[in-house]
């Protein structure tokens, strides 16, 4: 891989992924819609269906099978809680660049989006709590940290772009 960006939900991962695959021509993989292409269904779907933990036990084959993508890795925003998913990201080469914003501009962000099992009834306390849990699994597989909360994209890649080792 060339680049893995880890984060909270609504931390721009997704927006940010895009930017880069269209400025650089880096192939990109979201691992949420990976998930949902082998598995035939939604990510609502398969936590309504089987729970969280088939989910992460979903999330962690797929993300087993492809961690020599030759590109843009966007991952889920609990892709890095599983041990086993750290010692993955970790054996790669790729920069693995954390994207963070606080609990109300995540809050705000969570608002605009639909489709999020652990995001529905999230207040910002809620938030917070969950990112705080988090913090430590995201420390732990980060090379570099960005606040997004007053970053456009465009000066969110500007920072990552020379993290990148293009050929």
């Amino acid at each position: 891989m060339k680049l893995i960006l880890i984060g909270f939900m609504a931390s721009g991962k997704t927006s940010v992924s895009h930017f880069l695959h269209q400025k650089l021509g880096l192939p990109l993989l979201d691992l949420d819609q990976e998930i949902e292409r082998r598995t035939g269904q939604t990510i609502p779907k398969i936590f309504a269906t089987g729970g969280e933990e088939q989910f992460r036990q979903i999330e962690h084959q797929t993300l087993s099978q492809v961690a020599a993508f030759p590109g843009i890795l966007a991952t889920g925003g609990g892709t890095p809680l599983r041990v086993d998913n750290q010692q993955i990201l970790a054996a790669t080469a790729a920069p693995v660049v954390l994207l963070k914003a606080s609990p109300e501009v995540t809050y705000a962000r969570l608002r605009r989006q639909t489709g999020r099992p652990l995001a529905d009834n999230l207040t910002i306390d809620g938030i917070s709590q969950l990112q705080e849990q988090r913090q430590a699994a995201y420390d732990r597989c980060a090379d570099i940290t960005i606040n997004t909360d007053d970053l456009a994209v465009t000066e969110i890649a500007k920072q990552i772009m020379p993290l990148i080792h293009l050929p």
